[in-house]
């Protein structure tokens, strides 16, 4: 074996300091990830209003809508899925994320103030089912599932396009990535510890299937949990306007699609 030589040693000793000291950020970063928060993601599906206006929590709506069931699976990390009735109160208790992403932009999302202005008034508070989600215990919200056709939305009185609208496909699903440091708890007295679960997926649509475009049909059901303008009271209904040349994106987990029918889709308040 060759022998260092003094000069050698001191020559390399100094390279592996140089190293260490250009490179601080790397070490901490590394340190950083074993003490940073896990991520459980939550689907979330059907006749479901996301409430975007209160700015340290996000809740979302289950209205009430005959023929509609809303459900919670939770797939556990090891086990036998659960499948359980959201009924009432719900709310995420858990640790801070870190570097949550707060404004949650997701211009897939349908926003009612695109339809009824700024001043639309959001009472998802009312609806039968809710669960309250703080703000600073998730790290993102992303659409991951889309119509397969665009939609455009006019008046239902008139005919009239709502110019406010801008044509798109919309979103049929979005993933919401939760602190995985904390509880779901439901009203019904369950609590469900995140860190055991792999993911969440939440899904209120009608329990059969409608012959026609059964979104169309069961908008009308977000309109008693919004409060609009007094010049602008009336009721506004989804309209096709062209199928997609692309292919519907799958991100992650999605749900069970039939085709090109839509069961529900979301909206977001105000």
């Amino acid at each position: 074996m060759k022998r260092m030589n003094r000069r050698e040693f001191f020559t390399a000793l100094g390279g592996a300091t140089a190293i260490s000291i250009a490179f601080p950020a790397m070490a901490s970063t590394s340190a950083a990830d074993k003490t940073a928060v896990g991520i459980t993601s939550l689907y979330v599906k059907g006749l479901v209003m996301v409430d975007l206006g209160d700015p340290t929590l996000i809740r979302l709506g289950f209205p009430k809508a005959e023929g509609h069931k809303a459900t919670l699976s939770v797939v556990p990390q090891s086990g036998v899925k659960q499948v359980l009735t959201i009924k009432g109160r719900g709310v995420v208790d858990a640790k801070p994320v870190d570097s949550p992403d707060t404004k949650f932009m997701v211009p897939e999302l349908i926003r009612m103030k695109e339809l009824y202005g700024n001043d639309v008034k959001s009472h998802v508070d009312n609806c039968p089912g809710v669960i309250s989600i703080p703000r600073n215990t998730i790290r993102s919200v992303v659409a991951t599932e889309l119509t397969s056709s665009r939609y455009t939305f006019v008046r239902k009185d008139t005919g009239e396009e709502v110019t406010g609208f801008r044509p798109r496909r919309v979103a049929d699903a979005i993933k919401i990535e939760l602190s995985s440091a904390g509880t779901l708890k439901l009203d019904s007295g369950k609590v469900i510890p995140l860190e055991t679960a792999r993911e969440l997926r939440v899904e209120y649509t009608a329990e059969r299937m409608a012959p026609t475009d059964a979104f169309s049909e069961h908008f009308h059901h977000y309109f008693p949990y919004i409060e609009r303008p007094a010049a602008l009271d009336f009721d506004v209904v989804p309209r096709k306007v062209g199928a997609a040349s692309s292919s519907t994106p799958r991100t992650g987990h999605h749900f069970m699609m039939l085709d090109t029918i839509i069961i529900c889709s979301l909206v977001a308040v105000p």
